[in-house]
């Protein structure tokens, strides 16, 4: 069966392990296909019991394997739960096609071409030859996109004069939680930076941000700010836009997919880090992040913005170029 020099990319419906995804296919330069995959209820149950079965996918999604009548060069699958059908589509590839895997698979690192793990989870790569770390997640966004949709959404920032500062806000998850402490201090020391840098705060949500996590936000605040609750801009959403007119970010420790998507900026970029809201993980990324000076710990309200002069994260860019070249 062919072989076309092209990337497929198998789409979990996750949004996060998507973007990784198309980033990195980016960044290699070759044409890629996006694949979306459809998953039966067995595809909730853990790797290490469903093995090499395709019983997790519809029958939809493995024809439309078959129907191309050809192989790609290389295959990106991210997640756990697309890295099944990857498996399946290097072996009757008969290994041809190079299977690049993002975030722990929870199958044996072996039967990937290469495996990209985030340095915060501590897997020791020099037990596997084919295993890369990323610093954070791999990211999508440049300037391109950020000016397009800059344009998009001008019509609600343009007119706004004051200095504008982001403010991004992750969530409850299985391992973190927003205690009501917390999320007061945040408040305040946002307040105080608004306040003492004539700025208004664009406050933008997450799928994990609770109603009740906004109201307390909410009522600490005494400053200008406008709120973009995701529930009400998922469909239309302006981050990237935001991303594009502010030169400050503010970010909750948990929210690494925007922690690393703001240091790809090389912007100022402040996290918010507490027990209860960042995990030992989140907490090991954003120490090496503030040691190498690519974010500054957000300790209080003191601090008069200016031009930090932090370094760009550009992790898309240097796992396409390790991969391209074979050079790890």
């Amino acid at each position: 069966m062919n072989i076309k020099n092209e990337i497929w990319i198998l789409a979990d419906n996750r949004i996060g392990t998507f973007s990784q995804a198309i980033g990195l296919a980016q960044e290699m330069k070759i044409r890629y296909k996006i694949i979306s995959l459809d998953y039966t209820l067995f595809a909730k149950l853990p790797n290490f019991l469903l093995k090499n079965t395709l019983l997790a996918y519809t029958k939809k999604t493995v024809q439309q394997i078959n129907n191309f009548g050809y192989f790609p060069s290389y295959l990106i699958s991210s997640g756990r739960r697309s890295s099944i059908l990857a498996t399946h589509i290097k072996k009757i590839s008969k290994n041809n096609t190079k299977i690049i895997q993002i975030m722990n698979p929870n199958l044996n690192f072996n039967l990937f071409d290469h495996v990209i793990i985030p340095q915060h989870d501590s897997i020791d790569s020099r037990k596997y030859t084919n295993v890369l770390t990323s610093i954070g997640s791999l990211t999508r966004i440049n300037q391109q996109i950020i000016d397009k949709e800059k344009i998009k959404f001008k019509f609600l920032f343009e007119k706004i004069k004051k200095n504008k500062i982001a403010v991004m806000i992750g969530g409850h998850s299985k391992s973190n939680k927003y205690d009501q402490d917390s999320i007061k201090e945040f408040s305040k020391i946002i307040s105080d930076i608004a306040l003492k840098n004539n700025s208004i705060l664009l406050i933008i949500s997450s799928r994990r941000t609770s109603k009740k996590t906004l109201k307390i936000i909410k009522s600490n605040l005494n400053c200008n700010y406008k709120i973009f609750d995701w529930n009400s801009v998922k469909n239309n959403n302006p981050y990237l836009a935001i991303i594009g007119y502010t030169n400050s970010f503010i970010i909750t420790g948990d929210s690494v997919s925007m922690i690393s998507e703001c240091c790809s900026t090389g912007k100022n970029v402040f996290i918010f880090d507490k027990r209860k809201i960042s995990t030992k993980k989140h907490q090991k990324f954003h120490e090496f992040l503030f040691r190498n000076n690519y974010a500054i710990k957000l300790k209080n309200g003191n601090i008069k913005l200016k031009d930090f002069k932090l370094k760009k994260l550009q992790e898309s860019k240097r796992i396409a170029s390790l991969i391209i070249n074979k050079n790890y």
